[in-house]
């Protein structure tokens, strides 16, 4: 059976429901509330979900979106933009604009801030293209091995990394990105992945050392890495040919499927099923856990496409949304 989806948008959240070869869509609420720029399903608490927003910091529910509410206490800015789970403790943790990282031992009834990241001093050279020209944090990655190891994806300003659990940070430069947006922990704790706006990048040693590792990838606007829940060599992204200035052009952003079965070391383009050239930016990516052969991509034209048989050939199931931010497959 086709699995339904958690959809984040630019103007909320909303359920994709199977209907026959595609998904019938439905509000689940936050319209008004800015972006939905994360969406994250608790895969141990049936109906609980996790939305960051753009101007109204993190709201969840517990019943799979009949009831939203809004969980902010501790939370000191409600420009969010980042979600990340620790898979064997339960912690959530949260990034925001200001670049800062808060930490939920309580399901998010409660945040407190990793303060230790304002004390960087590379800090000053953070920033962001456009106005208010401030730093956030995109993207968040956790070890699954290691709970007291925690990356962060900072737009712009490299990668921040812990080794014990948020009391201190380093700065991560050396073969990374500036323009970095998320990064990833393979499963056996050493492989890390960092996509960015200039290709993706790839550390063998738990974050010690990176190099790039785009070898196949000719979109490298790049969106975040999906890990197959079953053969974690297995990765899926997508990328745009251009930042997104150039999305605007009359032949758009330009989109790119890939898929690497070395963990990131070397990458192939998937085309099956899909049009000679993509317009739309792909903007999310995601594996289903419960069919792990299935990937769901969503663009900012409100489409998401579907592969599955892990990306040999991908089928259009969703149109007519806002812009997809964020998919996350509801847990069976």
């Amino acid at each position: 059976m086709a699995t339904s989806l958690f959809v984040a948008t630019g103007n909320g959240v909303f359920l994709a429901e199977p209907n026959g070869a595609g998904r019938e869509t439905r509000p689940l609420g936050l319209q008004g509330k800015g972006m939905v720029r994360w969406i994250l399903a608790d895969p141990s608490c049936a109906g609980r979900v996790w939305a960051a927003t753009e101007r109204s910091g993190v709201w969840r529910t517990d019943d799979g979106g009949a009831i939203w509410a809004e969980k902010n206490e501790g939370l000191v800015y409600k420009h969010t933009l980042s979600l990340a789970l620790h898979p064997a403790t339960g912690t959530l943790y949260a990034g925001t604009e200001p670049a800062c990282i808060f930490r939920s031992s309580d399901a998010g009834d409660s945040w407190v801030e990793l303060e230790t990241l304002r004390r960087l001093g590379t800090r000053k050279d953070w920033t962001f293209p456009g106005p208010p020209y401030v730093a956030h944090v995109r993207g968040i990655g956790l070890s699954p091995s290691d709970p007291d190891v925690i990356f962060g994806a900072v737009e712009e300003g490299w990668l921040v990394r812990s080794r014990d659990g948020g009391e201190s940070w380093v700065n991560i430069k050396d073969g990374t990105e500036f323009d970095s947006h998320t990064v990833t922990v393979l499963p056996d704790g050493e492989t890390v992945i960092s996509a960015s706006g200039k290709g993706l990048y790839r550390s063998t040693d738990g974050g010690e050392t990176f190099a790039a590792a785009y070898a196949g990838i000719a979109h490298t606007y790049l969106i975040n890495v999906a890990v197959h829940p079953g053969r974690p060599d297995m990765l899926f992204t997508a990328g745009a040919e251009v930042p997104p200035p150039g999305w605007r052009r009359p032949e758009g952003a330009g989109a790119g499927f890939y898929r690497s079965e070395d963990s990131g070391a070397s990458w192939s383009r998937l085309t099956g099923g899909l049009p000679e050239r993509i317009g739309p930016a792909p903007r999310s990516i995601a594996v289903d856990p419960a069919a792990p052969e299935t990937v769901f991509v969503g663009l900012n034209d409100g489409e998401i496409w579907a592969s599955r048989d892990g990306g040999e050939a991908f089928d259009r199931i969703v149109t007519g949304l806002p812009p997809v931010l964020g998919i996350a497959p509801v847990p069976a």
